[in-house]
């Protein structure tokens, strides 16, 4: 069985506000940088950057293109980018789906959602908010993508960049109960 074989869209956390949303009124902390997951002849995908907040962090993947790229078009499911995280606790979470939504479950502890997009002819970027921040450990990275020939490909990195930052963010404002800036 792949990770991303039992990949579902849980999401009851999703309508309700609450600490599992991206800080609005904190400055991150750089992390990590320049992690390449995987590349082909003709794609390479890497997570560019992480930064850390004191409840969670959020992570760019890029996508660089050898040649300018495709037009950008819908995809079936299975062969669209599928990007995935597994914590040093075995929790996992992944995002599916030519736009991915977002995944996870508050009773699961672990919510991945996309924040960001961009990109041109030679490449394409997405941003993803995960809450928690990770337990001490290794924390892997997953993605697939069918389309390009890139079978489930992973890479382990150690969480304690992550957490020292997170110790070091900037609070703009103080929040409310429902964690807006008050």
């Amino acid at each position: 069985m792949g990770f991303f074989d039992d990949a579902g869209p849980e999401r009851d956390w999703e309508r309700r506000g609450g600490v599992w949303k991206r800080p609005d009124a904190e400055l991150p902390r750089a992390a990590e940088s320049a992690l390449l997951l995987a590349r082909t002849d003709a794609v390479a995908v890497a997570v560019t950057a992480i930064w850390a907040f004191r409840s969670g962090f959020e992570f760019w993947v890029a996508v660089l293109f050898r040649q300018p790229g495709p037009a950008l078009q819908k995809e079936p499911d299975d062969q669209s980018l599928h990007i995935g995280l597994r914590f040093a606790d075995g929790r996992k979470v992944a995002n599916v789906g030519h736009v991915p939504g977002p995944a996870g479950s508050v009773p699961g502890n672990l919510i991945l959602s996309p924040l960001g997009f961009g990109g041109g002819m030679f490449s394409r970027s997405r941003s993803y908010w995960v809450w928690p921040l990770p337990p001490a450990g290794p924390m892997t990275f997953v993605c697939e993508w069918a389309a390009f020939g890139i079978p489930e490909t992973s890479m382990d990195v150690d969480a304690e960049p992550i957490l020292r930052a997170a110790t070091q963010t900037i609070k703009l404002w103080p929040e409310d109960k429902d964690g807006a800036p008050a």
